[in-house]
């Protein structure tokens, strides 16, 4: 398989899923990057994630990642943010296409997203197998997502998250609500794939 197959796009009939997430997941890139640069610390390595090596556009760091057990876990990217809870599979969500994408089993070392961005890793086509790592991994994600939200919320207040907002001309979300919506969001996926 080649980063070149067609990849997972959501599942027929759940573009009201794409268009609640997708202005969520450009505001939650935009606030990552301003909790990296909060005047107390970076707030991403705060929380555990570390730093990718390398740098990227602008000396920039090329990313976030933190384990998530003994095989999975996050890597956060201006991109979006690529979750895996060591299943053999896992599922990228995009911050301008946020429809979810398997990311096969069998995909290069993660470190090559740092290099050659999402077009390292193979694509899992449209399959049974690829619907079914979708319904864990999409919830999976969501929720940790909300719990850094959460943990944002307990530590600096939800002033920060509105500071952060208040500085990004294409905000959609709430200040307080983006722990809501994800846990929304991924409780909507797990009912909708039932359908599928």
């Amino acid at each position: 398989m080649t980063s070149t197959d067609t990849p997972l796009q959501a599942p027929p009939g759940d573009a009201d899923w794409v268009e609640a997430a997708a202005p969520l997941m450009n505001d939650q890139c935009w606030c990552w990057g301003q909790d990296v640069i909060y005047p107390g610390g970076n707030l991403l390595i705060r929380y555990g994630l570390e730093r990718l090596p390398g740098q990227g556009p602008g000396g920039r760091s090329v990313g976030y990642t933190r384990s998530i057990n003994d095989r999975g876990g996050v890597w956060l990217r201006g991109a979006g943010v690529f979750y895996s809870s060591g299943s053999g599979a896992g599922i990228f969500l995009g911050r301008y296409d946020v429809s979810p994408r398997v990311i096969a089993c069998n995909a290069p070392p993660l470190e090559q997203w740092s290099e050659q961005g999402l077009g390292a890793f193979p694509f899992a086509v449209e399959s049974e197998q690829g619907f079914e790592a979708a319904c864990v991994l999409v919830p999976e994600a969501c929720d940790w997502i909300a719990d850094y939200e959460l943990w944002i919320v307990d530590t600096v207040g939800v002033e920060h998250r509105e500071q952060c907002l208040q500085r990004w001309p294409k905000r959609e979300t709430p200040a307080g609500e983006f722990a809501m919506r994800w846990r929304a969001l991924g409780h909507a996926f797990r009912d909708m794939a039932p359908s599928w």
